[in-house]
């Protein structure tokens, strides 16, 4: 990593002289941290908190002019809490990832909220989707998952933690009456040896038929278990318009 000098050296002495002045009040060895300009490679650069000529503290690193990550560090990667954005062009369409909360080792690791946005070039949205939950190592491991897409259904909900699965498929609306009657697009519910699912689409025989009544008969007697993963299927839904 290479280091704008001259800058580096006036940042460091002003927060020399700040530390000085505050010295005396409590608290205030944070604030007196000194802050660095450090050029990474010719598109990446960082301001933000430093120690041995690198990211350490809180900072902002970008990469060109799409990629950024405001937060915490410690040796140079992200770890801590932070806010990531991504924004890039893909087959035409525009993409933005958004995430925010916990990194460990500059991967995503720990609770967090992670959004992605999908415009076409007439300036629809084709897909949004947000996730709310614990990450390890990069990738989404348990939660709530809910996308709204143009796509028929439109939108398609995923709760899992540990061994239990619930998927919904259909609408954002009445979820928990839907459940209650049966008439959601299609359903499935795991739990260990626990597996049941239905769909709108007639059964084709009557022992596959007598499988969808097992199902229907055993989601009413959860009804109470699942509730608030429906109420919270729809308040996340509110957070992926198509607009």
């Amino acid at each position: 990593m290479k280091k704008i000098t001259a800058l580096s050296v006036t940042l460091t002495l002003s927060a020399s002289l700040m530390a000085s002045s505050l010295a005396s009040l409590p608290g205030s060895v944070d604030a007196a941290s000194a802050k660095e300009w450090i050029q990474i490679s010719e598109r990446t650069s960082y301001y933000g908190e430093a120690a041995h000529g690198q990211p350490n503290g809180r900072g902002t690193i970008k990469w060109g002019n799409g990629k950024q990550y405001s937060g915490e560090f410690i040796n140079g990667k992200r770890t801590g809490n932070g806010k990531y954005i991504n924004e890039y062009q893909e087959d035409g369409e525009s993409h933005k990832v958004v995430y925010i909360g916990r990194w460990n080792n500059d991967k995503m690791d720990g609770e967090g909220i992670l959004t992605h946005k999908v415009t076409s070039p007439d300036g629809s949205v084709r897909w949004n989707q947000i996730q709310q939950g614990t990450f390890q190592a990069g990738v989404f491991q348990s939660g709530y998952d809910v996308i709204h897409a143009v796509a028929d259904p439109d939108y398609s909900f995923t709760y899992k933690k540990g061994k239990e699965l619930l998927v919904v498929m259909g609408t954002n609306q009445n979820m928990k009456k839907n459940w209650a009657t049966g008439t959601m697009f299609s359903a499935q519910y795991k739990n260990g040896s626990v597996n049941h699912s239905y769909s709108i689409f007639p059964a084709n025989s009557a022992a596959e038929q007598r499988k969808i009544d097992a199902a229907l008969r055993y989601f009413k007697s959860i009804q109470s278990k699942v509730n608030p993963h429906l109420q919270q299927f729809e308040a996340l839904s509110k957070q992926v318009p198509l607009k």
